[in-house]
């Protein structure tokens, strides 16, 4: 059917009469009866949010909010998300932030410091990054060796080094705030501050619930290391050689399979070089 015919309908009482109205503007609106059946309110499409805000949520919407925020709970485990929608929110997430960096600075703002659910007084953040450090880890380790067993039960399997005096106590005691502070303090890294412990016994200290071997937070034992480097390396081959530059004298190192390869010991000797003997 033309438009003109569809005016022409119109115009002879052909066009369909409303039978609902908005809830909002009370402008008159056709639905068809199935639809009718479905939804709570009628609105047109100018106040359709209104609408539905004033409406509320239905039972079965308040149920499925109460079962996500229950914690451990996935009401959509087994719905498959494609890798191209998630990395289009991503990239959608990350062009807001760039947009609105000042709206992204205060909802940080929100829930910093004081203002977090898990606060605890601070310098966390310092703290883990301490812990993480190359020294961190040596400091851990000679402990162990020196100890090899836990001063609690005597076990000799999964050991941890523990700190007599807490970490978070030595760092605001010294006024640590850099991670180069930290690295020459020397009261952080004395061993007379650590004692052994097995995992069980350091979560039982600490008052944390403890996870069996193989039970979700390791796999296997934990083996107490030993030194790799230099000598103690399985693939120790001598090290570096020692060369004299035949162009300044000077000594400089390389690896053993560069040994009559490497001539020079540096790009300026070698260019001298091939000027005297053009």
């Amino acid at each position: 059917m033309s438009p003109q015919n569809k005016k022409e309908n119109s115009s002879n009482g052909c066009a369909r009469t409303p039978n609902a109205e908005c809830v909002i503007c009370k402008k008159p609106l056709y639905r068809r009866p199935s639809e009718l059946a479905k939804v709570r309110v009628v609105a047109c499409m100018e106040h359709r949010a209104i609408a539905q805000k004033n409406a509320g949520i239905t039972d079965a919407q308040q149920r499925g909010l109460s079962l996500g925020r229950q914690k451990g709970t996935n009401h959509r485990d087994g719905y498959k998300h494609k890798v191209s929608s998630k990395q289009k929110a991503s990239a959608s997430h990350k062009a807001w932030c760039a947009e609105h960096p000042e709206a992204v600075a205060a909802r940080g703002l929100k829930t910093r410091a004081e203002l977090h659910h898990n606060w605890k007084g601070g310098s966390a953040r310092l703290n883990s990054s301490i812990r993480r450090m190359t020294e961190n880890r040596r400091w851990m380790d000679a402990v162990v060796r020196r100890d090899a067993q836990c001063a609690t039960c005597g076990a000799t399997v999964d050991l941890e080094a523990h700190h007599i005096k807490p970490l978070a106590e030595i760092v605001t005691a010294n006024g640590i705030t850099t991670r180069e502070q930290a690295r020459k303090c020397a009261a952080l890294w004395d061993l007379t501050n650590g004692v052994t412990l097995c995992e069980r016994c350091h979560c039982k200290y600490h008052g944390r619930a403890y996870t069996p071997t193989g039970g979700g937070r390791r796999k296997q034992s934990r083996k107490v290391r030993q030194p790799i480097a230099g000598a103690a390396n399985p693939n120790y081959r001598g090290g570096k050689v020692a060369l004299t530059c035949p162009k300044c004298g000077g000594v400089f190192y390389v690896k053993q399979a560069k040994v009559g390869i490497a001539k020079f010991c540096s790009r300026k000797c070698v260019n001298e070089n091939q000027r005297k003997s053009i």
